[in-house]
């Protein structure tokens, strides 16, 4: 029925132009973002999942350049490392030639010279080998483990103790028991020291600190430099003193309180994903070389022994720093792997499909026109309508 109160066929013609300019608006929009999702009403699920991808993928960025920096702070490291097991290996040879019986007083003197400017230098190639402003060898770093080593005198016997250890912390050498325990107001390892160098005959319960996570006390001489260690488990069973390098009579020897804390590094999108970056202090005193002396024969073969031993503490080191550095390395290119297939994941669910969105603009620009030139032809309705009434 023709009126012209009401223009129907207009009111239709300009909805149909609002939704198809609508259209066309979110075409541009998805286009010009190169997204499909520039609302969250295009896609709620969609947005939610990316967004989670887009997160996880920039903590992987960043844990790729974290395994980054800790390949190099442990190829630096282990640049320094080496250098000192060069001049171990060098001080091993100034006492092996003083300790032989072909040099004179004199000639020792003049190895010993040497031979203290190389312990001086240990301690220097510890103290320079830095990595952001951080020495790494001398244990101040926050990757360093802390490690002390205090000088004692140890008396025992040349014989077989019983020793026994239980689940308690109990450790027992000849009916002397030593407990190992983290309270406060235990006995610390100096103190140990001290009751031990009264003799293994004597009674009595003794308690001291467990510094390290292992449970495990280690003592090194300076005689021999043999180690020996007693963990603690259900074991029972007879160590011979000597292979502890406590001999008859009163030794000379170390023991090492070991803090294997370092520094956690995050690789990964989660905070539980970290490889824990640990270097051991390489300074003179931590490797036990700081109180040799070569200047006389017997020292000289008592030096041997323990260069033997502080030899192998650095290629352990350099080992463990290597293997350290084969993880990151190997757990990088895990990362690059998961960013790639995060980053096709996020695409196929965000990225708006170029050929297709460019298709529905078209059709949109089309229907606008469209809609355009029925709005305007509805318009004119009412005006020939008007035309039979003149």
């Amino acid at each position: 029925m023709p009126v012209i109160s009401t223009n129907t066929a207009a009111n239709t013609a300009v909805r149909y132009l609002n939704m198809n300019s609508s259209d066309q608006s979110e075409s541009l929009a998805k286009l010009a973002s190169g997204s499909s999702i520039t609302k969250a009403s295009d896609d709620a699920a969609g947005l939610a999942i990316a967004t989670r991808i887009s997160s996880d993928v920039a903590a992987l960025e960043q844990a790729s350049t974290n395994s980054s920096h800790g390949i190099s702070v442990l190829q630096t490291a282990d640049g320094g490392a080496a250098n000192v097991s060069d001049i171990l290996e060098r001080m091993k040879t100034l006492a092996s030639q003083s300790a032989s019986g072909t040099v004179t007083d004199s000639e020792r003197a003049y190895i010993q010279a040497e031979f203290e400017q190389l312990q001086e230098e240990i301690d220097g190639i510890a103290e320079s080998t830095r990595y952001n402003g951080q020495s790494l060898l001398d244990g101040s770093s926050d990757f360093s483990d802390d490690s002390t080593k205090t000088a004692a005198e140890v008396t025992g016997a040349n014989a077989a103790a019983t020793v026994t250890a239980d689940t308690d912390g109990i450790i027992s050498i000849n009916g002397i028991e030593i407990e190992l325990t983290t309270d406060d107001t235990s006995m610390t390892v100096d103190e140990m020291v001290d009751l031990i160098n009264d003799g293994l005959q004597a009674e009595g319960e003794y308690t001291i600190t467990a510094t390290n996570d292992s449970g495990t006390l280690t003592l090194t001489t300076l005689d021999t430099g043999d180690d020996a260690s007693i963990t603690l488990a259900d074991v029972s069973g007879t160590l011979n003193l000597a292979t502890l390098g406590l001999t008859a009579g009163t030794t000379t020897g170390t023991t090492t309180e070991v803090d294997t804390t370092g520094a956690d590094i995050v690789v990964g999108s989660s905070s539980a994903d970290t490889i824990n970056l640990s270097i051991p202090e390489l300074t003179a005193e931590a490797l036990g070389i700081a109180d040799l002396d070569v200047s006389t024969a017997d020292g000289a073969k008592e030096a041997l022994s323990v260069l033997d031993m502080a030899i192998d503490e650095v290629s352990n080191a350099r080992a463990e720093m290597g293997a350290t550095m084969s993880r990151f390395e190997f757990r990088s290119a895990q990362i690059d792997t998961s960013i790639e297939n995060l980053d096709a994941a996020q695409s196929a669910i965000a990225d708006v499909d170029i050929a297709k969105e460019q298709a529905a603009l078209s059709a949109a620009s089309v229907k606008v026109q469209a809609a355009v030139a029925a709005a305007s032809q509805a318009n004119e309705m009412p005006e020939n309508l008007l035309s039979l009434i003149r």
